[in-house]
């Protein structure tokens, strides 16, 4: 994750008149959020400190107001320290939340070595009540093997030391979270694999750039099967990030369709992260409904096939639908359309010759269905 320090003192005027107009700000609004048993959408905390709220109850009501399900607090930094963070040991954090029918997650920053003293936190925090836990491995264990499965190993036996001695049960979800795009740092998900039991990659593609906002679905796609190229096996749940306060509530709702029930946002904001983020986050659609769906890693309906795969001089869309017209856009592994189109028959080709030979996407909607499928261009 991407940490700031507090840029206002969290007590002054200015500070409690902030609070007090988010606060105002969200309740004025219709309450929206309710019971969706397939619906986990989440939101990361670092400090409560930075967000102008005064309690923990507070900000679990505005949360709850928009329709966040999950929340996602940080309890440690390296190894366990109670004074530092005391969020691991305060069970009334977690009743906030649980009061507001709001699952609780802990999440700690990991560095190599130590592994023990920083799997204690783990330990720490199951027995606080948290829901779950989220390692968070970032620049430090880029390349590294043996480094990386002793700390995820020592997280994950700590874990089956507190299912054998019956504190939690094998539904708890040790997570980690690290790059969306895990090939560039050499980052071996395969080592993490057996170990873990979800992957929250940070496909922050507000930072990444204008191209990577336009085309949501696409991103999301090439990280999950970039991470089953690596050796993932385990469920894949993104983060995107709205820090920055550019990317738009139209496609943060594009990217948590396509990314799932469990996708969250880093993160509440505050502190250098403007609090003008929040108009942005009560247009999310937090209770979007994905009880239908049975794929979450590919969180589309498919009605158009696409074939040849590879393919060398035509791509061929084939629907059973002849009621309306056939909409397509091939882009590139950058999010570039380098051919798009519309079609009124059942079986369209589209020429393919002009491409130079790699990865691409298609993107192929007809009427309420859409499909996003890679290619390989001989």
């Amino acid at each position: 994750m991407i940490e700031v320090s507090m840029s206002s003192n969290p007590g002054s005027k200015f500070s409690r008149l902030i609070s007090f107009s988010i606060l105002l700000f969200i309740a004025s609004l219709p309450s929206i959020a309710q019971s969706n048993e397939c619906n986990k959408l989440g939101a990361w905390l670092w400090r409560i400190e930075q967000t102008g709220f005064t309690t923990y109850d507070k900000l679990a009501d505005s949360l709850n107001h928009i329709g966040v399900k999950r929340v996602y607090i940080k309890v440690a930094d390296g190894r366990l320290d109670t004074i530092a963070w005391p969020t691991i040991v305060n069970r009334n954090i977690i009743a906030s939340f649980h009061n507001r029918d709001m699952e609780v997650y802990a999440w700690s920053y990991n560095y190599p070595g130590n592994n023990k003293a920083q799997a204690e936190a783990l330990t720490t925090a199951i027995s606080t009540g948290y829901d779950g836990y989220v390692i968070d491995i970032e620049m430090e264990f880029d390349g590294e093997t043996d480094i990386l499965e002793d700390l995820v190993s020592a997280f994950y036996d700590s874990k089956m030391e507190a299912i054998t001695e019956g504190f939690i049960d094998n539904t708890f979800t040790l997570g980690v979270t690290t790059w969306g795009n895990p090939s560039d740092h050499n980052f071996r998900i395969d080592i993490m694999d057996p170990y873990v039991d979800a992957y929250f990659p940070q496909t922050y593609i507000e930072v990444w750039g204008e191209s990577y906002l336009e085309n949501p679905a696409f991103w999301v796609e090439v990280g999950n099967r970039e991470y089953r190229e690596l050796g993932a096996t385990k469920p894949i749940h993104h983060i995107v990030s709205t820090e920055y306060n550019i990317i738009e509530a139209e496609q943060l709702n594009a990217f948590i369709q396509y990314a799932g029930p469990e996708t969250s946002i880093w993160r509440i904001p505050g502190g250098a992260t403007t609090f003008a983020i929040w108009q942005d986050w009560v247009l999310v659609d937090w209770d979007h409904d994905f009880c239908e769906l049975t794929n979450t890693d590919q969180l589309i309906v498919q009605e158009v096939v696409v074939y040849p795969n590879p393919a060398s001089k035509k791509l061929y869309l084939k629907s059973n639908n002849n009621e309306s017209s056939i909409q397509w856009q091939v882009v590139d592994i950058f999010g570039h359309i380098v051919l798009s189109g519309e079609n009124q028959l059942q079986l369209t080709w589209i020429n393919i010759e002009s491409l130079n030979p790699g990865f691409y996407n298609i993107i192929v909607s007809q009427g309420v269905s859409t499909i996003n499928q890679r290619f390989i261009k001989q």
